[in-house]
């Protein structure tokens, strides 16, 4: 037979209820009487992140730290066990390996807390999620959810990607503060298309008017390697753009579509709006992913966030 230790002196377990005992594993025929005491749970180690995240078997209650972003957990059948999140880092929603609410991804943020049921080995249910905010991880009624946030440090390229697919239809991307490497050097963008990012193919028209001119300028092209956000920016402390792009129904056999608008600053005392609309005919395959690169020279600084909006 085995023990049950309440922790207390005066813990029992009545002794008509317990019935059918093997070896180690104790069997209640009825309610559990701890009286007055506690059910004690452990917190164990903390857990690395990594893909698959492995689960210990020395606690019920654990700290993840690290970034790395995953889709499934190692765990046995039959534990329930609660997650404190250290820092950031993407869940990826599965029905059936890592079932999350909404059936959205989750980006996590220091502090944040969540309960899990492994219904079956690495099979794992979140049955609570508790932001550090105290907002909920789903709006009420629909709302754009963060799939993804990337912040460019003298980056080559930008690559959003996470989520994009047939779980939401509208997509939309914010890119704050951006700041060129080079000065005097214009904002790309390219879509994933059938698995890669292509290089040809691309039709656009920009419009942009400045503060330093009374007409507006507009580029175009029906066949380019690339689609031009923002013509010409500066690359000082000052001269950042902010802009709000937007596409849809990445999943479809159909042109592929992208629409913005936003605002740069071309020098220290000239100031830009633009905006556009962008497509690539060529593609019959799901579109999985928006790059961002300068014409010249590296991105200097910027956050680039992905949005999903919920489905109503």
């Amino acid at each position: 037979m085995g023990q049950i230790d309440f922790d207390g002196s005066n813990s029992t377990v009545k002794a008509d209820i317990i019935r059918g005992q093997t070896g180690t594993t104790v069997k209640l025929g009825g309610v559990l009487d701890t009286d007055g005491n506690y059910i004690q749970t452990e917190k164990g180690g903390d857990l690395t992140s990594a893909s698959p995240l492995v689960i210990d078997t020395d606690g019920d209650y654990f700290d993840v730290t690290g970034t790395t972003n995953f889709a499934a957990m190692t765990v046995a059948a039959d534990r329930q066990f609660t997650l404190q999140f250290d820092g950031a880092l993407t869940m990826t929603h599965h029905a059936t390996n890592l079932d999350l609410p909404g059936e959205a991804n989750i980006t996590t943020a220091a502090g944040d807390v969540a309960t899990f049921q492994s219904t079956g080995s690495n099979t794992v249910q979140c049955i609570s999620y508790t932001k550090a905010d105290g907002t909920g991880v789903v709006s009420a009624g629909g709302g754009w959810v963060e799939l993804q946030s990337v912040t460019a440090s003298d980056s080559a390229t930008v690559d959003l990607e996470t989520g994009i697919g047939s779980t939401y239809d509208e997509y939309m991307i914010k890119c704050s503060k951006v700041i060129p490497a080079t000065d005097a050097t214009a904002l790309h963008c390219l879509l994933k298309v059938g698995g890669s990012y292509v290089t040809t193919g691309y039709r656009y028209h920009t419009t942009n008017s400045d503060d330093a001119a009374t007409t507006s300028k507009g580029v175009v092209s029906d066949s380019d390697s690339q689609i031009i956000i923002h013509p010409n920016q500066g690359n000082g402390a000052t001269e950042n753009s902010n802009t709000t792009l937007y596409f849809s129904s990445p999943d479809a056999t159909s042109l592929k579509h992208i629409y913005w608008q936003g605002g740069t600053r071309m020098s220290t005392d000239v100031n830009a709006i633009g905006s556009g609309n962008g497509l690539y005919a060529a593609g019959s395959t799901a579109q999985t992913g928006v790059r961002f690169l300068m014409s010249s020279g590296n991105i200097a600084s910027g956050i680039f966030t992905l949005y999903g909006l919920t489905k109503a």
